[in-house]
């Protein structure tokens, strides 16, 4: 599809709105994995020779070995992007897209628990690159699956009829996906609230309208950033968003120049904007992360220096210190 994000809506069916999968399946490996046979594509942006290697992810071959590996690598980095995003989110939203995102808490006790949910994680990935190789097969040209249905193999109007398909099932599987998100979120996000993330009031070291970042008490806690951090932290990803479908559409017209059209294009402007949105996230991720952290360490310092002096005193020297690496929220 020339929006990978829509094969999301093929595993969909599995994924129950409050963010869990549905019997031994895991929520994130089955969207990841939906999405990782089009990985390559955004990483030729920086990697050559990775439009190429889209022909062995999207082989059977690639669904039961490199897009595993895909899988776990994009669920590591959602791993990471998860609390930075969401900090993004006016304050109101937090709490339910926590709750919706979050998903099933796997804390696996033993080894062979351990290889289990690995085993669960496995096939989940399995089967969600599965969903993606399968519905690419019937709508893009030259595929066993446009080959074996009578039809789409045609052209019509100068285009491939399966390309009619892809673009077609791309709008309605987008639009499915936003429906499903749009209920989820309706419904309380999984009724876990806000839980774990930086509330109004709740869980801050506190505010002084500084502009930066007040941080949560918890380790997987989400910062609450003010309107105006979230501002300033939204342009350079949308600079690399702009930065990536540049470079990738002069590349291509450098290559294919007048022979191809501004249809040609689309999908070269959709990956490498996708990479650079994906390069530009993973740094404000790093960022928003460390800053967060050399926040609390200042806390932990002025809290432990100041505990002779007793808990109400050391309450007050952390409030004290609090107050200068933290801002006021929306």
């Amino acid at each position: 599809m020339p929006f990978t994000l829509s094969h999301v809506a093929a595993v969909l069916p599995a994924v129950r709105r409050t963010g869990t999968a549905r019997g031994p399946l895991v929520a994130s490996a089955l969207v990841a994995g939906s999405l990782a046979p089009d990985m390559t594509y955004y990483a030729d942006s920086v990697v050559p020779g990775g439009m190429a290697f889209g022909a062995v992810t999207h082989s059977l071959w690639g669904v039961l070995t490199v897009d595993v590996l895909v899988t776990v690598a994009l669920v590591g980095g959602w791993l990471l992007l998860r609390e930075p995003v969401l900090a993004l989110l006016p304050a109101a939203w937090r709490g339910r897209v926590y709750g919706l995102v979050r998903g099933r808490r796997w804390q696996p006790r033993s080894v062979s628990e351990f290889g289990a949910l690995a085993g669960r994680f496995v096939l989940s990935a399995v089967l969600g690159a599965a969903t993606h190789v399968v519905w690419d097969a019937f709508t893009h040209p030259g595929r066993w699956g446009t080959r074996l249905v009578p039809g789409l193999g045609g052209t019509a109007g100068g285009l491939p009829v399966s390309t009619y398909l892809q673009y077609g099932t791309s709008v309605v599987a987008s639009a499915g996906t936003v429906w499903f998100l749009w209920s989820a979120l309706r419904r309380g996000g999984g009724g876990r609230g806000a839980a774990g993330l930086v509330r109004r009031g709740a869980g801050r070291t506190g505010t002084d309208g500084s502009g930066g970042a007040a941080v949560g008490s918890g380790a997987g806690a989400a910062p609450s950033l003010s309107v105006r951090v979230r501002l300033l932290l939204t342009f350079p990803v949308v600079l690399c968003v702009v930065l990536g479908a540049v470079h990738r559409t002069l590349r291509a017209h450098a290559v294919y120049g007048a022979a191809a059209d501004w249809f040609d294009y689309l999908p070269t402007v959709l990956f490498g904007s996708g990479a650079g949105l994906i390069a530009g996230l993973l740094l404000y991720a790093v960022a928003v992360r460390l800053v967060v952290r050399r926040a609390r360490r200042s806390l932990s310092v002025a809290g432990a220096a100041a505990a002779p002096s007793g808990p109400a005193a050391g309450a007050a020297a952390a409030r004290s210190a609090a107050r200068s690496v933290a801002s006021t929220s929306d």
